[in-house]
């Protein structure tokens, strides 16, 4: 028996040495709290891209373009730049001379960006392609024939889109090529001087948010109403960049945890989406009295394109000296 005892034990370490061990997860030590204030100006007049890694910023006119193309060699979206109010209406036809938007619904963008409803939608399909565009660029930046452009967008591959536009009554047609970078998540374009490529947003790798004016859609309101399609001012997410986001409020997430306690530890208990709003705007709201005041209960958590996880509370709106459009928030790597 004894013998039969050492081979089971010898059986038992050589099955247990080739056991393949489990791999602990090592989370990184975490980052120092750290403040930062995105300022957009009284007026809200630029955007501020804000990379959470290394807190670096890019401060651009949020008027400086009309459209953002995706810029992955497999894109096909093109968005509005809704900061400028901007709508779109498909005229159904490839004729762009007899092109008008009778009987046409106009469309923007959804705040949240999902790649299914998007305002010029799937123009690649077999219905959509060549189809003339009819562009509002927003009647509070431009006005008489600077405001309108007619466009159809030709084709998309890999490496570029071509499109074709004129002023609304035909004159000036011009064809354009974009060309895509995939270091980017979007390029950008404007009609003015023509139209021409702008240098907006940083390369995708070096921002997570973007600070900036945008419309928010009040679906209860009627469709004529002048507070349904409203503009607001807060944070978009670079959800190009396969960044994610998740809201913690003390009411509504299950497990919660306040923003001084939560960790890296934490962050599998929680699901995060892609919704380039999903921080937005709610974190404050406007008194008539007192100005603008932050909400002390909602924090926001960010997961970036290479896996690290930031936590967000916001507290304020004003620099020092009193002036509103600095969106001032504290925040830590987990």
């Amino acid at each position: 028996m004894k013998y039969v005892s050492i081979i089971i034990l010898a059986a038992t370490f050589l099955f247990t040495s080739c056991e393949k061990e489990d791999t602990a997860i090592v989370l990184p030590p975490p980052g120092d709290l750290k403040l930062m204030v995105a300022d957009m100006g009284v007026n809200y007049d630029n955007q501020v891209y804000v990379d959470l890694e290394t807190g670096s910023q890019k401060s651009v006119p949020y008027r400086s373009y009309d459209l953002a193309f995706e810029a992955a060699p497999g894109g096909f979206r093109v968005y509005l730049n809704t900061g400028k109010l901007m709508f779109v209406a498909n005229t159904s036809t490839g004729d762009m001379v007899s092109a008008d938007t009778t009987g046409k619904t106009w469309k923007t963008e959804t705040d949240h960006l999902y790649d299914d409803s998007t305002a010029c939608g799937n123009w690649q399909s077999t219905t959509g392609l060549n189809e003339t565009y009819v562009i509002d660029r927003g009647r509070v930046e431009h006005f008489g024939a600077a405001r309108w452009r007619k466009m159809q967008i030709l084709s998309v591959n890999d490496t570029e889109y071509r499109i074709r536009y004129s002023l609304y009554d035909n004159s000036q047609t011009t064809e354009f090529t974009i060309p895509k970078n995939s270091a980017y998540s979007l390029m950008y374009f404007s009609f003015d001087a023509g139209g021409k490529m702008v240098d907006v947003a940083p390369q995708k790798e070096l921002w997570d948010v973007v600070f900036t004016k945008f419309i928010h859609t009040y679906y209860s309101e009627p469709v004529n109403s002048p507070y349904r399609y409203y503009i607001v001012t807060g944070a978009l997410l670079n959800r190009w960049n396969d960044n994610e986001n998740e809201i913690v409020k003390k009411d509504s997430t299950p497990g919660y945890k306040p923003f001084e306690q939560v960790t890296g530890q934490d962050m599998g208990s929680f699901s995060f989406y892609k919704e380039a709003a999903l921080i937005g705007f709610s974190w404050k709201e406007f008194d008539f009295n007192l100005g603008y005041i932050i909400y002390p209960d909602p924090y926001y958590l960010v997961r970036d394109s290479k896996g690290y996880y930031y936590k967000i509370r916001f507290l304020d709106f004003y620099d020092d000296q009193g002036n509103k459009g600095a969106a001032t928030f504290e925040y830590q790597r987990l």
